[in-house]
């Protein structure tokens, strides 16, 4: 990291550390020694300086940890969470983060280790867009080793897992509406026989015509809802009326979600035909709900168990669904247990991304850069079935102010259908972006009327109290800070002589170019589909002191768990050591909401 040239033991520090007693003093005195021992090197990543500090910080950190007399077994073994709360009221570390660093952290996929475990392997759609002539996995059953080849028709309940609006065929048999549209699943005792027989599944197809942007959506009115609109006041009057207007089109792509962990799922038969899944969900009601659809059973012979994952940014909301359905189905369909787990070329291809968009926006303002009123129509790509991309552009209407009052608008969102994979919630969930937009216009402003953009950003600031703070969708901004930090961080950040120096550095490399900005952000947290704003737990308290604590969101390296612990503990008044956070479970806590919305 810039720091050594290679992994090196400071052995001057080692070496005064020998002997002396584990306290502040030990560790102050020997700082001086531990600076001396390495010398870091500037680069883009960070300076010398920085790093010099971090080394020294390092075991500044370490000595807070163990402070209480105790240290890591030399072993590596974990010492349990007791170890690790540091005293004095400082910040309790992440209640998985010494398992993560040692392997002890269990997640979906390491259950299945050294268990008996079925395998499968899916069979896709080489094309984006086309008709099924023919599915035959005959000569597929009979390769060795394997269980069975599930098509649409051994689905015994609703060969669908769509968790808005029922659009989303689990497994295909007449059409296919994505590259990689599933078709057929094979089971069987190990993957590679899996994968061999799935070269055995017969199916012919007839291309069509895939729409694949946005642009060729709306040229052949291909949509997944009709248009939403967000109206203040007289747009078009009031643009017609502008001493200066300005229009343009502004698009941009999507993103992966890049979990470090790919979506996964294993399912277990149960008692009286029931199943319990496992998987790496942020909705784990949801899962069970499909699952129930999907295998004709009531919710309550249906356990969905989350123990945590390995990221997931809005992408295991409801995609998660597809790999819990298919282990399930093979489960019930073999009678043994069967896991799923996506590679990352599978994942990136199955699963839907952050939504690309499309803006096309005409904008009012004056001489100087006060917006008088703003015109956005704003398309999403939805992929192939609708998902939540609805309330994706929903969203993104929402946040199309950003920061700023605009007296006068007219926000249109509509979603396209594609043959693409289905989009879905990613971080932001729309808000980054509407706000994309909104910052795009005021650039352009910026640059018509060729003033500074962060001097166009304050002008058009929220401000004041009644109409001028107060959003375009009614919502009184309560408590609004943006006028007090946007000038104490303009002042504090040296902002204007910084500028300076840039653009006379600029002046002077014609090749090389620099650059400074100042954007604020107002970003709306929860659900807004306000009934979703809920929560659950189950506590069980024992003779002994001790808690179990059950609660209905899901952890996925963001704190929660730890934070649940710590309410816990201050209202019971317990121990925080003595509380331990149980995995995330649908027979525990129903009816849950998403782990999603910043609620969690």
């Amino acid at each position: 990291g810039g720091v050594a040239v290679m992994p090196a033991r400071a052995m001057k520090t080692e070496a005064a550390l020998l002997g002396k007693p584990w306290n502040a003093e030990t560790i102050a005195s020997v700082l001086p020694v531990l600076r001396t021992e390495f010398t870091p090197i500037s680069d883009v990543r960070g300076t010398a300086e920085y790093r010099s500090g971090l080394i020294t910080s390092l075991l500044e950190k370490f000595y807070d940890e163990t402070s209480e007399g105790r240290v890591p077994d030399s072993a590596g073994k974990s010492l349990g969470l007791a170890a690790l709360v540091p005293p004095n009221g400082k910040t309790i570390p992440h209640e998985s983060a010494h398992k993560h660093v040692t392997g002890e952290a269990m997640y979906v996929d390491d259950q299945t280790c050294g268990k008996n475990f079925l395998e499968v392997w899916p069979v896709c759609s080489p094309h984006a867009h086309a008709k099924i002539l023919k599915r035959d996995a005959t000569a597929a059953r009979l390769m060795p080793g394997i269980k069975a080849v599930l098509l649409a028709e051994d689905v015994p309940g609703r060969n669908d897992v769509g968790a808005v609006k029922q659009d989303e065929i689990l497994l295909a048999d007449k059409e296919v509406l994505f590259h990689g549209h599933l078709v057929a699943l094979v089971v069987g005792d190990s993957a590679e026989a899996c994968r061999a027989a799935a070269e055995k599944v017969v199916v012919e197809y007839e291309p069509l015509a895939p729409i694949l942007t946005v642009r060729d959506a709306i040229a052949k009115n291909s949509f997944h809802n009709e248009p939403n609109f967000i109206r203040r006041g007289d747009a078009p009057k009031d643009l017609s009326s502008a001493p200066l207007t300005l229009e343009g089109e502004f698009e941009f792509g999507g993103q992966e979600h890049f979990y470090l962990e790919t979506q996964a799922a294993h399912a277990e038969r149960g008692e009286d035909g029931a199943v319990i899944v496992t998987t790496s969900s942020q909705h784990p009601s949801e899962v069970q709900q499909i699952v129930s659809h999907v295998l004709h059973l009531p919710a309550n012979k249906v356990v969905v168990q989350m123990p945590r994952m390995g990221g997931g940014f809005g992408g295991k909301e409801t995609q998660a669904a597809t790999p819990a359905a298919l282990a399930a189905l093979a489960t019930h369909y073999t009678g043994k247990s069967v896991r799923v787990r996506f590679n990352r070329d599978q994942d990136m291809m199955l699963t839907g991304h952050r939504h690309p968009f499309l803006a096309k926006f005409k904008v009012g303002f004056d001489a100087k850069g006060k917006l008088r009123a703003v015109q956005a129509h704003l398309w999403s790509n939805g992929g192939w079935s609708q998902d939540l991309s609805q309330a994706v552009t929903d969203r993104a209407l929402f946040h199309l102010d950003n920061s700023y009052y605009i007296p006068a608008v007219e926000f249109r969102g509509q979603v396209a259908k594609t043959h693409l994979s289905s989009n879905t919630a990613f971080r932001g969930f729309g808000g980054p972006q509407g706000m994309l937009v909104i910052e795009e216009i005021l650039d352009r402003v910026a640059r018509r009327l060729n003033l500074p953009p962060e001097v166009v950003r304050e002008r058009n600031l929220y401000h004041g109290t009644g109409e001028t703070n107060t959003t375009h969708y009614g919502q009184l901004i309560e408590d609004n800070r943006i006028q007090t930090i946007w000038h104490e961080l303009k002042k504090s950040a040296d902002l204007e002589k910084r500028r300076a120096e840039i653009f006379a550095w600029n002046a002077a490399h014609p090749h090389r170019k620099r650059g400074l900005a100042m954007t604020p952000v107002k970003f709306g947290i929860s659900f807004t589909v306000t009934h979703l704003n809920q929560a659950g737990a189950l506590v069980l308290i024992y003779q002994d002191g001790t808690v179990q604590l059950n609660h209905g969101g899901t952890e996925m390296g963001q704190g929660l768990h730890t934070n649940v612990s710590m309410i816990a503990a201050q209202t019971l008044g317990a121990k925080f050591a003595d509380i331990r956070v149980m995995t995330t479970s649908t027979d525990k806590v129903p009816n849950t909401s998403a782990t999603a919305a910043s609620a969690g």
